[in-house]
């Protein structure tokens, strides 16, 4: 596809100070925010990473786009944002408190008692989600919710 197909669109963002970018109808100059350096998969975004650079875009191009640093500050990056552009919300995601084969102790809690086993955990997973252990001692595989600090909560039945 062309630039000018993509200008056409309203799909393209341009660089306000640098270089020279056709100013169409319904163009707005607007601050979004960008990583100062380079990130990674894994980098949780923090607000001293952050900087805000002006941009002319439309409506149509800023979709799928952060506008405000609100929107990721605290997010992990799934893929790498390069310093100075636009960051993709689909590049983000919550940051992950489990990995895939990571050892961790599942807690079960009812009315004034408690068990924990060792587990391994069988996939990612972030704060409040549900995902699948292995007990280390009898093999079974027990659903947990992860919480906050990595640690996982057995669920009952």
């Amino acid at each position: 596809m062309t630039l000018l197909r993509l200008l056409a669109k309203g799909l393209a963002i341009c660089a306000v100070a640098g270089s020279a970018c056709a100013a169409g109808d319904g163009t707005t100059v607007r601050a979004l925010p960008v990583p100062r350096e380079t990130m990674f998969p894994g980098d949780v975004i923090t607000a001293d990473r952050l900087t805000d650079r002006q941009f002319q875009t439309t409506e149509q191009s800023v979709r799928g786009i952060a506008t405000s640093s609100s929107e990721v500050i605290g997010k992990e990056t799934r893929r790498r944002l390069v310093a100075g552009m636009p960051i993709a919300l689909g590049g983000l995601g919550t940051p992950l408190a489990i990995r895939r084969g990571a050892a961790a102790v599942a807690v079960y809690r009812d009315e004034g008692f408690s068990i924990s086993t060792s587990v391994i955990a069988l996939s990612d997973g972030a704060e409040g989600d549900v995902i699948d252990a292995r007990a280390l001692e009898t093999g079974a595989v027990i659903k947990v919710q992860v919480l906050p600090d990595g640690a996982l909560a057995v669920l009952g039945e």
